[in-house]
């Protein structure tokens, strides 16, 4: 086992390779209004290049999973960072539609690996009393990649260009990787890396799929990632055009951070309401607040706008840590497999999803549709929560 300071320190690049992951995958979204004009963008061309990512993130996630089984943990994860980190570096060069949309497709299938190889390392790194905070690190740099591209992104698009936008991000991926090699290259981490059985995933994935529990959390997966994926890559096109909040400016950055700081806490609460209180509740709760997206087209000013969406993503954050709960649940041998087949559900919506956002604001010019949408679609993410929860505490009966 690990000493102490080690196992964190690792859970620390964990974080930080979560973290870059969100913001290479938010570039596009933040510089979108920057971008439209000279590269001749429109919604329905943006939503379409939102999808592609999301396809082809499904489609690897699919695969990633088993995958992750059965390589070297040490250089399929490191890898993937480099990987994607190079292509969003290469980004800075597109030159239209075409070549943005092949970026977009290499940096889904490249991301793919980040979710499942994480927590396959947090589960052989860390005792199985530890395994929750170190997934709560980890996880957290969905949000903090979030709370911090609106500030760091904008920012050195103000000043070098959207183009930097692209290039500097996918530099701090190159980092990344260079400190990885580094610190795990000791001899204390060698025990962590090594494939496990090829009949292991074999089997696994059999297991998976014939579980009711898996069938309820892909509903919620289903329901809650289209939400998350409309405020990473909407909301700046949303403020822009219908809220007439200028793209890259100081309010735009600010709203932004306010929102996914709210994204932030929402998980942290989660994780501490959840010690004390039925998780029936804690969800419940979750999606009243999550549904206050649907009062967003009514908000008579900027405070009551920025208030309304920040109390939905503060529900979406404890619904998506919540969501990670139940995955780790559904296969505690095969996580990574389990992550895999879930996130590449959950991508598959969304790459529906942003593609339907981009035809339907592009022909109504007005987003109120969409954010009405996210309260009917938490709610199915809530019933699909209390039948997960019935088929649990049943099978604790019988047992």
């Amino acid at each position: 086992m690990l000493t102490s300071p080690s196992r964190w320190v690792l859970c620390a690049f964990l974080l930080a390779g979560t973290t870059i992951n969100y913001l290479d995958r938010q570039t596009l979204s933040l510089l979108a209004p920057l971008m439209r004009d000279e590269l001749q963008l429109n919604n329905e061309k943006l939503g379409l290049l939102f999808s592609l990512f999301y396809y082809a993130y499904m489609l690897a996630q699919f695969l990633a999973g088993g995958l992750i089984e059965r390589r070297n943990l040490r250089s399929s994860y490191g890898g993937a960072v480099l990987l994607w980190s190079l292509v969003g570096f290469a980004t800075a060069f597109t030159t239209g539609f075409a070549s943005l949309a092949v970026f977009r497709i290499l940096l889904g299938i490249a991301e793919s690996p980040n979710w499942p190889g994480a927590l396959k390392i947090v589960s052989r790194a860390l005792p199985e009393r530890e395994r929750p905070l170190g997934n709560g690190i980890f996880t957290s740099g969905q949000s903090v990649g979030a709370l911090l591209a609106p500030i760091l992104i904008l920012t050195i698009a103000q000043t070098a260009g959207w183009r930097m936008g692209f290039a500097a991000v996918g530099l701090l991926g190159v980092l990344w990787f260079a400190a990885w090699v580094w610190f795990t290259r000791r001899p204390e981490f060698a025990p962590l890396w090594p494939p496990g059985p090829p009949v292991t995933v074999a089997a696994s994935y059999g297991a998976i799929l014939r579980s009711k529990p898996f069938w309820c959390v892909a509903v919620i997966t289903s329901t809650v990632n289209p939400i998350l994926y409309f405020n990473v890559n909407w909301l700046p096109t949303y403020f822009h055009q219908q809220r007439q909040i200028a793209p890259g400016s100081d309010e735009m950055k600010w709203i932004l951070t306010a929102i996914f700081l709210a994204l932030d806490l929402g998980y942290l609460a989660c994780g501490l309401a959840c010690l004390r209180l039925p998780r029936t509740l804690v969800f419940t709760v979750a999606t009243a607040l999550v549904a206050c997206a649907a009062a967003v087209p009514g908000a008579p000013d900027r405070t009551a706008l920025i208030a309304l969406l920040a109390v939905s993503n503060f529900g979406l954050g404890m619904w998506m840590a919540l969501y990670l709960t139940f995955t780790q649940e559904i296969s505690r041998h095969s996580i990574a497999t389990a992550m895999g087949l879930l996130g590449g559900t959950g991508s598959l919506a969304g790459a529906i999803v942003m593609w339907l956002v981009g035809v339907t604001t592009e022909r109504t010019h007005s987003f109120d549709l969409p954010l009405y949408a996210i309260a009917g679609a938490v709610t199915l993410t809530w019933l699909a929560g209390l039948t997960l929860q019935r088929s649990q505490s049943t099978t604790r009966n019988l047992a």
